[in-house]
């Protein structure tokens, strides 16, 4: 064991107020100090996530001490920021403890959540960055991250284990009774970037080529994990990393930690270096549950492929991410649409779904496609650069007029993949030209020059495997407002994609609406909705034709046999009654399914590269 060096900065977090939902940090820096004011900045957003989230609203009774327990003056200023006031005589050996709480209640994969039964802990929402005050060599030094948690839980991260003796001024900070966990990240992307998940149950370990991974679960209300659920999602996990590995070749990175929450509905993942945070609905874990199983491995899988799409391979402007500000590109598109569709094909080559899996989901992504109307005022590389104020933020009218870069990058892609081995005659396609990327623009793979990826490197990289042709294609997909042409993809792979053929859908009544959960209040419009200029976000539907219309199920016995008909619609505006007359649509017909047997193009893109 060794003794930690002066240099380091020491984070500290205890969970004994986890009653509370209270986590207690303490930030430990020594001495020497340069000037009289040290500095602290707290993160306003997360990597990954791009959105300006402000965590220091959830700071508390913060407070600054030196080695003797004396108070020191300490101030907010800015937005994000304090500053201490270093007392005159300070020497070399002198140390400041800056310390606060954090209410740590909300319950998603991008912030903390602490109770009695566990403690998520995202670091740009727990740790202040030191800014001013000590040598930039120190603060790019490798910290030291000490968790004081509950005995009866173990701690799980990314980050190496720390092999050094805590000191007395940490010591001082932490409660008798609890256990203590050690970790030293090399790096500031490490320390920002190192989740950590206490709680009660043990983490569950397999290799796949030689690489260690861990699962680490936690149920949101203490129910108890079905075994089987857990072995069988143990042996689909190794199916789809050895696709990965299959692809992108056995990693230098020999651990992985899949940190899992289960809940009563809410859902979510965010990728880490060489970890992720993932949370589904607990019932998702019962593969007899088909939709929600197949979205439990579709999410493991999207997480996965980001070690290589956004944590090795990234955007130019986040080789050295600011955490303080939002940091734009136009490639989202490519680095969450890549990564949704080529986590999906993993999947479907790995054997972890199957070809109803794939048919199925399209299916539901198609729907949602079809009733935005996005594409006509919004192209991706703007829905790219703009999700600092859209995806987050959607409102009332969003769904027409702006897209979704996840959605409608991984239908482009699906098309600029059919595209490319249409005209590489079959050589290369869009897993290629990823694995092209990333050995080229990887910040372990390439030199310190070529590190990154924008628009002129990716265009570099469609020219290497289809030629001009290529670049003139993707330009359009992603600079104009059009649709992906999704149905002659699909020719290319001797494939179509067709309307359902049900009769009840040509009979049953559509009003393009959009309701609330649990309610008849109107959220939002659908393409080509017969009520769009009628009615308006907000109103809510009270009756057709005088019958009462009680809840969606109601609505929809209402509308049966009622396409192509006229009817008087009653609504409430702001609490006043009035009455609109609607022309009922037939429910459009759009191509959702996918059917045919598919050419050589086809079974080359799902074929298995074991």
């Amino acid at each position: 064991m060794t003794s930690i060096e002066s240099s380091g900065i020491i984070y500290t977090a205890s969970c004994a107020d986890s009653s509370k939902q209270l986590l207690g940090v303490q930030i430990q820096v020594n001495g020497p100090f340069e000037g009289n004011l040290l500095e602290l900045a707290f993160p306003r957003w997360v990597p990954g996530s791009y959105f300006i989230r402000e965590p220091i609203r959830f700071m508390q009774d913060i407070t600054a001490i030196d080695s003797e327990g004396n108070k020191i003056a300490v101030e907010r200023f800015s937005h994000n920021r304090i500053r201490v006031i270093i007392p005159k005589g300070f020497g070399d050996e002198s140390t400041i403890r800056v310390r606060y709480k954090l209410l740590s209640t909300i319950l998603s994969v991008r912030s903390n959540h602490l109770d009695n039964s566990h403690l998520h802990l995202m670091p740009p929402f727990t740790w202040m960055e030191v800014t001013k005050g000590v040598s930039e060599e120190r603060v790019k030094a490798n910290h030291h991250v000490v968790l004081a948690h509950n005995p009866s839980w173990s701690s799980e991260s990314q980050m190496p284990i720390g092999d050094f003796e805590v000191p007395p001024l940490t010591l001082d900070f932490i409660e008798n009774n609890l256990q203590i966990s050690k970790w030293m990240p090399i790096g500031r992307d490490e320390f920002m970037d190192g989740i950590i998940e206490s709680n009660p149950n043990a983490a569950i370990s397999f290799e796949v080529n030689g690489c260690r991974h861990k699962l680490k679960l936690w149920d949101a209300g203490s129910h108890e994990i079905s075994q089987k659920g857990i072995n069988d999602f143990v042996e689909n996990m190794k199916l789809i990393v050895s696709e990965h590995y299959a692809l992108f070749g056995t990693p230098e990175w020999k651990d992985y930690l899949t940190i899992l929450h289960l809940t009563d509905g809410p859902r979510g993942g965010l990728e880490h270096l060489r970890s992720q945070t993932s949370m589904v609905p607990r019932l998702s874990l019962i593969r007899e549950n088909i939709e929600e199983w197949r979205d439990l491995l579709s999410l493991f899988s999207h997480e996965f492929l980001h070690q290589w799409n956004v944590k090795r391979l990234r955007p130019i402007q986040f080789l050295d991410y600011d955490l303080n500000e939002e940091i734009h590109t136009d490639l989202l598109w490519w680095f969450e649409g890549l990564t949704s569709w080529l986590g999906d094909v993993l999947c479907w080559r790995s054997g972890a779904w199957n070809d109803k899996d794939w048919f199925a989901d399209m299916e539901r992504k198609l729907e949602r496609h079809f009733t935005g109307n996005g594409n006509q005022h919004q192209c991706l590389s703007m829905a790219s650069y703009e999700a600092w104020i859209h995806l987050y933020r959607p409102h009332s009218h969003s769904r027409e007029s702006q897209i979704s870069y996840y959605l409608e990058g991984e239908l482009a892609l699906f098309c600029i993949d059919a595209e490319l081995r249409k005209i590489s005659a079959g050589k290369s396609g869009l897993d290629d030209l990823m694995v092209l990327l990333w050995k080229k623009h990887g910040i372990d793979t390439s030199s310190a020059e070529n590190q990154g990826l924008d628009w002129s490197r990716l265009c570099d990289g469609l020219r290497e495997l289809g030629g001009e042709e290529m670049v003139i294609f993707v330009d359009d997909l992603v600079h104009n407002h059009v649709r992906p042409p999704l149905e002659k993809a699909a020719k290319i792979y001797d494939m179509e994609i067709l309307p359902k053929k049900k009769e009840e859908t040509k009979k049953l009544g559509w009003l393009g609406i959009t309701f609330g959960v649990n309610n008849l209040k109107i959220k939002s419009f659908q393409n080509n909705s017969p009520c769009r200029s009628l009615m308006k976000s907000g109103d809510e539907l009270i009756a057709i034709d005088g019958l009462r219309v009680s809840d969606s199920k109601s609505l929809k016995k209402i509308l049966t046999s009622r396409a192509n008909t006229s009817a008087k619609i009653t609504i409430s505006s702001f609490g006043t009654l009035s009455q609109v007359d609607v022309e009922i649509k037939p429910k459009p017909d759009y191509p959702l399914v996918f059917k045919g047997k598919g050419n050589d193009f086809w079974k080359i893109m799902k074929k298995s590269r074991l």
